[in-house]
């Protein structure tokens, strides 16, 4: 069978989000605003499956990679339809772990799993995380009162109202952080760039910032998935101490007071970088969406 791929649009969020619903794991890479954002730099392209209710993923840059499909993964038959779409021999990255273990039963000795600790998503109990009460919590609940002992601030939701002001702010950091020299970052800004100037067209979009006399020092941008906040972007000014931690715990508590059937808060993953990765164990996830490289042989 053929598959017709085309480059990812804006316009494909509806058609996406009908796949996006079925799915037993939802992990960050699979959001569309990640997915669509970063479409400059990564170049996904997409091609639905309506025999099988699956939308499979490509990407074609840095290297060409097959993602992993969405939609229903409960299939009876898993073998005869990589065979018919991709041939004998075929690599899925991203894999999250809830279709490696469909595909583990079904394959056998067939497959081949390359743990990808890096992409792994760190998820969280989001009313700890929104209230850091407890002793586990009491360095990072001391850095929030000293932020709100050291500066007035305001806490207030991003609109379309703010989304310039919120991008100015994105520039000044990427200066201070030397985001010419680092392409990770470069890209990074010219996704945040995309998903602000497209505010009102990506829905379930929400996010937050802090002010400090009438001028941003942190923001968060996220995003609602039923009972999961995902937590997408997130930046602070090296000017205020604690900028992280108080824009963390205000966007999580200002967010489930709003919407207080949210459990989890997905804040994404570490890319094995050891400085992130002490950060997010600092807040004590309850678990990982975890993601793997699988190879399946014939």
């Amino acid at each position: 069978m053929l598959l017709n791929f085309k480059e990812i649009e804006l316009g494909d969020i509806n058609f996406f989000s009908k796949y996006w619903r079925q799915m037993d794991q939802i992990n960050s890479g699979y959001c569309f605003p990640v997915l669509w954002g970063w479409n400059e730099d990564y170049v996904c392209s997409l091609a639905p499956d309506e025999e099988l209710d699956l939308l499979w993923i490509k990407q074609a840059t840095p290297n060409p990679v097959t993602l992993a499909p969405l939609g229903n993964w409960h299939q009876e038959n898993w073998k005869k339809i990589i065979l018919d779409r991709f041939g004998k021999n075929m690599d899925f990255y991203y894999v999250p772990e809830g279709l490696l273990k469909i595909w583990q039963k079904q394959f056998g000795e067939s497959i081949e799993i390359e743990e990808f600790r890096g992409g792994w998503d760190y998820l969280y109990d989001i009313k700890k995380l929104a209230t850091l009460s407890g002793n586990a919590y009491m360095k990072k609940r001391n850095r929030v009162n000293q932020f709100r002992k050291a500066y007035k601030y305001n806490y207030i939701e991003i609109t379309d109202a703010i989304t310039s002001e919120v991008m100015d702010f994105q520039l000044s950091w990427c200066q201070a952080n030397h985001c010419a020299d680092v392409i990770g970052l470069k890209r990074e800004c010219r996704a945040i760039k995309r998903i602000l100037e497209n505010w009102n067209n990506l829905p379930n979009l929400c996010g937050g910032v802090i002010k400090v006399n009438d001028n941003i020092a942190a923001y968060t941008i996220g995003e609602l998935s039923g009972e999961t906040l995902f937590v997408h972007f997130e930046k602070a000014s090296l000017e205020y101490n604690s900028g992280y931690q108080i824009i963390n715990r205000d966007f999580l508590a200002n967010t489930l007071k709003k919407y207080p059937e949210l459990k989890i808060v997905n804040r994404e993953e570490d890319l094995n970088d050891p400085g992130l990765r002490e950060a997010k164990m600092s807040y004590l996830p309850i678990d990982f969406g975890k993601e793997y490289h699988v190879e399946i042989k014939f």
